[in-house]
C-alpha cells in the first residue's frame, strides 16, 4: 500500500495501455516473510499474487495488465523493508528501456551487476525515498554519520547503473548525482471524479502511515490547539504510541484504520492536514488536491511542487498551521483544474515514454 509500490504498478499498466510490451518485475516473498510482514500468508504462489494485483487494477479502470515476473525477496523487520535476495537488474529481461523504481533500494543485494551487465539500451531510475531523513530520526547510533554513508553508497549505486536518475521533488539529493525533477506520477482516477467542496462540507482528515517520521506529534498538537476533531486514516508501527500521545495532548483524533479506496470517502472532507516533512512528493497530498480539497502543509523541499496550486497552504510554525486551517474552514477551495491536468496518470506515462526515448514503437 505504499506510494512507490503503486507508482511502479501504474507505470507498468500505463505503458502497456499505451501499446508497449511491458514486463513488470516485482518481489515475491516466501511464507516466512509474508507472515512477518502481514501476520498471515496471503499468497500461496506468485500466480495468486498476480491475480490479486489484476483484481486491484480492475477497480481503477480499463487499463491493460502487463506480463509479470518475480524476483526473490525477503522482509527484514529490523529494516522495515523488503530486501532483494537476487540481482534484480539481471532478473529483468532484455529491453529497450529498464525503468527501476527506487534503483538504490534494488542495489541492496550485495552482488548487483553494473551497467554493462544490464540488458537494456537505456536505464532510468526513479528515486522516491529520503533515507537520510529516516536514518537521522531512527534513534540508531551515530545517525548523522550513518545517513551520510548511506547517501554516498546510494549515489554510487546509481552512478554505476542508471543512465537517467530522476526525482519527484527537490527534497532528494545524492552525492555526485544530478537528478532532474520530473512529473512522472499521477493519482488514482477516482479522485478526479469526487464532487467538489460546498459551504456545508466541514470534515478534516489525515491519511498516511503511522510513523513518527510523518509528523504525527505535530498532527496531534494541531488538533488539540485548534480544538477540532481530525479523522485519522491509516495504520502502522507507531500506532499505539501515537494514540497515547494524542490522549496526553487532549487531541480529538478519530481513528478509522487503512482505506484502500479513499476516493469513495473523501467527499465528506474539506481539509487535509499533512504535517510530514519526510516525503519526497506525498501521493496523499496530490490525491487531496486533485479531489479539490484544501491541504495544510509544512514549508519544506518535498512540498515545493505543491506551491503551484491555490488550495495548498503552507506553514513554518504550528501557529501558521492553525491560521491556515481556519482559513481553509471558512473558504471554498478553488476548482482543481491544474491539479487534475498535472496528476493525470496517462499523461505521466506519456512523459515517461518521452524520457525513455520510446516514441517510436518499432
Amino acid at each position: 500500500m505504499t506510494g512507490p509500490s503503486f507508482i511502479s504498478l501504474w507505470h507498468a499498466c500505463g505503458l502497456a495501455t499505451l501499446g508497449y510490451r511491458v514486463v513488470y518485475v516485482l518481489p515475491w516473498l516466501d511464507e516466512v516473510s509474508q507472515q512477518r510482514l502481514w501476520g498471515e500468508t496471503r499468497f500461496v504462489d506468485f500466480d495468486e499474487q498476480v491475480d490479486w494485483l489484476q483484481t486491484e487494477l480492475e477497480a481503477f479502470g480499463p487499463y491493460k495488465f502487463p506480463e509479470c515476473r518475480p524476483y526473490r525477496a525477503r522482509f527484514v523487520a529490523g529494516m522495515g523493508s523488503i530486501v532483494p535476495m537476487e540481482d534484480v537488474y539481471r532478473a529483468a529481461p532484455p529491453a529497450r528501456c529498464l525503468i527501476a523504481s527506487e534503483p538504490e533500494h534494488l542495489c541492496w543485494y550485495p552482488v548487483t551487476t553494473r551497467r554493462r551487465g544490464i540488458r537494456a539500451d537505456k536505464t532510468i531510475g526513479l528515486s522516491m525515498t529520503d533515507y537520510e531523513t529516516y536514518i537521522r530520526m531512527s534513534g540508531l547510533p551515530f545517525p548523522n554519520s550513518l545517513a551520510r554513508l548511506v547517501s554516498y553508497l546510494h549515489g554510487r549505486a546509481l552512478r554505476l547503473r542508471i543512465d537517467l536518475p530522476l526525482s519527484l521533488s527537490p527534497a532528494l539529493t545524492l552525492p555526485g548525482i544530478t537528478m532532474p525533477v520530473e512529473r512522472v506520477t499521477g493519482v488514482m482516477p477516482g479522485y478526479a471524479q469526487v464532487p467538489l467542496v460546498t459551504q456545508e462540507t466541514e470534515g478534516i482528515y489525515f491519511l498516511g502511515a503511522f510513523l513518527w517520521e510523518k509528523g504525527l506529534d505535530d498532527l496531534a498538537r494541531i488538533a488539540a490547539r485548534a480544538k477540532r476533531p481530525i479523522d485519522v486514516i491509516g495504520g502502522g508501527r507507531d500506532e499505539a504510541e501515537f494514540r497515547a500521545f494524542a490522549r496526553e495532548e487532549g487531541a480529538d483524533l478519530r481513528f478509522f484504520g487503512p482505506n484502500r479506496r479513499f476516493w469513495s470517502d473523501i467527499g465528506r472532507y474539506r481539509v487535509m492536514v499533512n504535517p510530514s516533512r519526510s516525503e519526497i512528493l506525498c501521493t496523499a497530498t496530490a490525491d487531496a488536491l486533485v479531489a479539490g480539497r484544501h491541504v495544510i502543509l509544512p514549508d519544506c523541499p518535498g512540498n515545493l511542487p505543491y506551491r503551484a496550486y491555490p488550495n495548498a497552504h503552507f506553514y513554518t510554525e504550528l501557529e501558521g498551521a492553525l491560521e491556515a486551517l481556519e482559513y481553509a474552514l471558512t473558504t471554498v477551495p478553488e476548482p482543481p483544474v491544474a491539479a487534475r491536468e498535472d496528476f493525470d496518470w496517462m499523461s505521466a506515462c506519456r512523459r515517461l515514454v518521452h524520457l525513455a526515448g520510446l516514441e517510436r514503437r518499432d
